[in-house]
């Protein structure tokens, strides 16, 4: 493995960790190690327990590493579920003396999109720059749209960002964790915007599209239109609420519950044909080894479970509409995470939101594997994190992951030079 374009990402879950390294070779990733451990310290997407995490973290860095004959990680970029994240579509501003853009012209809009006051419990995690517009008309509010402004003939620039504010705390227990590890940080990614790296393309996101990660303990959700992301969010609720509403119901264990889940779930009823009775474990069958094997219908189990996946749904659908997105997503619903893995999930969110959806499906043109025992894991859901960051690239105007410069981290400027030499 070639030390220079060595990457390794860490997905911090609730219930799970995914630690990955791969290689990069013009543009392309090929992952050569891989691990997937029980997570600790960890509760809705936010890590509590900073040194549990830590130990959970390096045990399955330790495994990942055996898998591929490396003998330590440096830095890692990790990803953030933070149910206290405030996002803001801001625009920048910046006249052009001289007619021509510049870099220093594009670095003055950024930074005019960007002084925008933090409130001191939080600080900015991403900055992204979604496009530029030359010549905005004031009247009719349209321009000339670009990614790549440097060197163009205009009298004023816009650029249009999103700003994604996290709780220090959050980013504090996270930095604590893989420090902990003994591993440097390169970035941290919202838990949804990573995985778009690995799952949506980019006329999806022309089009209108919502990536929805369902995670064990919160779904997190990214939401991108007009080629660029327009709104982040996270909710309390995911794969955890799924079992624990079984568990309630059928008087049961967490583990007897997720059991229920994996082997004889399905999130549609009208998939159940035919009706079968279910032998499980109720609470207090320990206790009484003389009690007699319970059993359940099916077809009762997937009425609790299309229940509360329909109410996770019902809350993604009244976010996007208390933001008026949910109009605007052509392209519809793409999931992703280890909750999406269920049979039918991907049918019964179509039936409540009524827009396309589909499981995701990794982009094999930007990532792949050469390891036989890892190429159907690329095709897990639960993998879609991990993957989105290693893929995952800041291009936040040297507005680096607080202050840090990186190997991995290239200035939105260095981009634009990069892009427009390659046309020349």
């Amino acid at each position: 493995m070639a030390d220079s374009n060595f990457i390794v990402s860490v997905d911090i879950g609730s219930r799970k960790i995914v630690v990955l390294l791969a290689d990069e070779e013009n543009g392309k990733f090929t992952v050569t190690g891989h691990a997937i451990g029980d997570s600790a310290g960890v509760k809705k997407g936010v890590i509590v327990d900073a040194d549990q995490a830590s130990q959970a973290i390096k045990k399955v860095a330790e495994v990942a590493c055996l898998s591929c004959d490396i003998k330590s990680i440096f830095n890692v970029s990790t990803n953030i579920s933070d149910p206290h994240l405030t996002v803001i579509n801001r625009d920048g501003h910046t006249f052009l003396p001289t007619n021509e853009v510049s870099e220093g012209n594009v670095k003055s809009a950024v930074k005019n999109a960007c002084g925008i006051p933090t409130p001191t419990n939080k600080q900015v995690i991403s900055s992204v720059i979604n496009h530029f517009i030359l010549d905005k008309d004031s009247a009719t509010h349209q321009g000339v749209v670009t990614k790549y402004p440097v060197g163009q003939t205009a009298t004023n620039l816009e650029v249009n960002m999103h700003i994604v504010t996290v709780s220090n705390q959050c980013v504090s227990a996270i930095e604590q964790s893989i420090n902990g590890s003994g591993f440097g940080l390169n970035n941290i990614v919202l838990n949804s915007m990573a995985s778009s790296e690995a799952y949506i393309t980019q006329d999806e996101k022309d089009n209108g599209v919502c990536l929805v990660d369902i995670g064990a303990g919160v779904t997190n959700l990214s939401v991108f239109t007009k080629g660029g992301i327009t709104y982040s969010a996270v909710i309390q609720k995911g794969g955890d609420q799924i079992t624990e509403d079984i568990a309630y119901a059928f008087d049961t264990s967490f583990e007897e519950a997720e059991r229920l889940k994996l082997e004889y779930g399905d999130a549609q009823v009208k998939s159940i044909r035919e009706d079968k009775l279910v032998p499980f474990q109720q609470i207090n069958d320990d206790d009484d080894p003389d009690q007699s094997e319970h059993y359940l219908s099916q077809q009762s189990l997937v009425e609790v479970i299309e229940q509360s996946y329909s109410t996770i749904f019902s809350s993604i659908k009244k976010v996007l509409q208390s933001q008026q997105l949910d109009r605007s997503l052509k392209s519809g619903f793409v999931l992703a995470g280890g909750g999406a893995k269920i049979k039918g999930c991907d049918m019964l969110m179509l039936s409540c939101v009524t827009v396309r959806t589909k499981l995701g499906c990794i982009n094999v043109d930007k990532i792949t594997t050469k390891k036989l025992q890892f190429e159907d894991s690329l095709k897990d859901p639960a993998y879609a994190c991990a993957l989105g960051l290693l893929l995952f690239e800041p291009n936040e105007s040297d507005f680096n992951f607080r202050g840090k410069q990186t190997n991995k981290q290239t200035s939105i400027l260095s981009k634009i030079r990069d892009h427009l030499s390659t046309k020349l």
